[in-house]
């Protein structure tokens, strides 16, 4: 059964298992806008990344700009497997963090690397899949004209739980995100 967080803010919870190994695997697909009298394609490219912070502090950013692709077998145990340029790929653009248990905070992004920066011209889900429990959508409802950046979601463990909740809040980029959720990056220009 999936449930779909529907208003910034909605949450849902997920036990954090001791026994068995957990992971969270989350999917961006979205369709590119298109343009012109014959439906030619548009030009978007539309990346998939997050911010994150481990229990132990350490905090870091994973996604394409960078080429910041995480690691499976390491700290932060966060990896981002490729980079879709064009919204094309029937396999979207995924994530999967594979220690809940060592994570703090993770905030998932969504951002315009080049083309439109309308996200309400493109349909873009989210799915998070957490081993063992339900799976988790979620569709942007409110997109804001001129915005590049989206924060989608946050994964929190608190507790023995995990926290799955809507944000779907929109930024001029990374920086202004980094403000408002304050992990205290120092941000520079980069090019994938």
């Amino acid at each position: 059964m999936a449930i779909s967080l529907q208003k910034s803010g909605d949450s849902h919870k997920v036990s954090l298992k001791k026994e068995a190994p957990q992971n969270i695997k989350v999917n961006l697909k979205w369709e590119a806008a298109k343009k012109g009298w014959f439906g030619g394609g548009g030009n978007q490219d539309l990346d998939l990344g997050c911010m994150y912070e481990l229990v132990d502090g350490t905090k870091g950013v994973i996604q394409a700009l960078g080429k910041l692709f995480g690691s499976r077998n390491a700290d932060p145990f966060i990896a981002l497997d490729g980079d879709d340029r064009s919204g094309s790929s029937a396999a979207g653009e995924n994530l999967e963090i594979l220690r809940p248990d060592r994570i703090k905070r993770v905030v998932l992004f969504a951002y315009f690397y080049e083309g439109s920066s309308d996200f309400g011209a493109l349909k873009t889900r989210v799915t998070m899949d957490v081993t063992g429990a339900d799976q988790v959508t979620i569709d942007l409802s409110t997109p804001k004209s001129g915005k590049t950046f989206c924060a989608l979601a946050q994964v929190s463990v608190k507790d023995g739980q995990i926290s799955l909740t809507k944000e779907e809040q929109y930024f001029a980029g990374h920086r202004d995100c980094d403000a408002h959720y304050g992990f205290g990056f120092q941000w520079t220009t980069g090019s994938k």
